[in-house]
């Protein structure tokens, strides 16, 4: 599998207020002047950082679990649908050459806080167009008597996967009972799959009782061992474990803010030597999340496989 060596500057303290993104994605299409789409898993070999003023550097990703995925992919299915209606309704409409699903990593990622791939520390590659998907639909407003009717503006949102929605999310509901959203900027990917799905109930088997209890006690294989007096009241204790899923129901990977996957990290917090390695790690989307411990300016090397895995 080819692997495509990727070169990042940082010269500001990125923090967990201000943190630094990776689009692995983005960069390789720009480095290899060809779409490389975002949905897939994307890995990284490894990498070293050159930093003579000793750099913390942590590396997050999202959850690589199947929830995660599955967030991603029901978030996918929406865009596809969209994109499918403007196809049926719209005559000699055509997806752009180069249309594709992003998303960003989390509430705190945008544009700005996205390090650019560099040829070295003095020059940077050109970029080109790079837009995170939007979605859009009518925005309603009251129109009194406990009726609704769509404005003339409508509400857009991106996409991120990890964290809540942004701005207040206030919903509306039609004459026929359709409950729509308005006002939100950003709405996040697991957040959405999380409050649509149904919560799972805990298994409630029925214990065995009277004469049913009595044949499962004196049951040969219940009493094969002998060793000891309370096999029975083993037995009741081995019918009650493990009756729930070993997780919780509720909280579920990347739904809050602060739950990233931590994946990495190196440290020249000692400045000896100027150069470290970066244990590799594997990255949903390609997004990276960086938080750097330190006001030194750093370079920071990735070698990255130059084709995702599709999931």
């Amino acid at each position: 599998m080819p692997v495509t060596r990727l070169v990042y500057e940082i010269t500001s303290t990125a923090s967990s207020a201000n943190p630094a993104y990776i689009d692995l994605a983005r960069d390789l299409s720009i480095i290899n002047r060809r779409l490389i789409r975002q949905k897939q898993i994307f890995t990284v070999h490894g990498g070293l950082m050159k930093d003579s003023g000793g750099a913390d550097l942590s590396f997050s990703t999202i959850p690589m679990v199947w929830t995660s995925k599955l967030a991603i992919n029901r978030a996918f299915k929406k865009w596809r649908e969209v994109q499918k209606r403007l196809h049926d309704r719209t005559e000699g409409f055509k997806s752009p050459k180069y249309n594709d699903f992003k998303v960003y990593m989390d509430t705190l990622h945008i544009d700005t806080r996205t390090l650019d791939p560099r040829y070295n520390v003095e020059a940077g590659h050109s970029k080109g167009e790079w837009n995170y998907s939007t979605f859009s639909q009518p925005k309603l407003q009251s129109s009194g008597s406990g009726t609704v009717a769509f404005d003339d503006d409508v509400d857009q949102w991106t996409l991120h996967v990890i964290g809540d929605h942004a701005d207040d999310g206030t919903f509306h509901t039609t004459n026929d009972g359709i409950r729509n959203p308005s006002n939100y900027s950003r709405v996040g990917v697991i957040r959405s799959w999380k409050d649509s799905r149904p919560v799972p109930h805990a298994n409630q088997p029925e214990l065995p009782t009277g004469q049913e209890l009595e044949d499962l006690r004196i049951d040969p294989l219940s009493n094969l061992l002998d060793v000891q007096d309370d096999d029975s009241e083993y037995l009741e204790i081995a019918i009650d474990e493990n009756e729930t899923a070993p997780y919780s129901y509720q909280n579920v990977q990347g739904y809050n803010d602060d739950q990233h996957q931590l994946v990495s990290f190196c440290d020249n917090s000692g400045g000896e030597p100027d150069i470290v390695t970066v244990p590799g790690f594997q990255a949903l989307c390609g997004l990276v999340r960086i938080d750097v411990a330190s006001e030194n300016n750093l370079i920071l090397i990735l070698d990255v496989e130059t084709e995702g895995e599709a999931f």
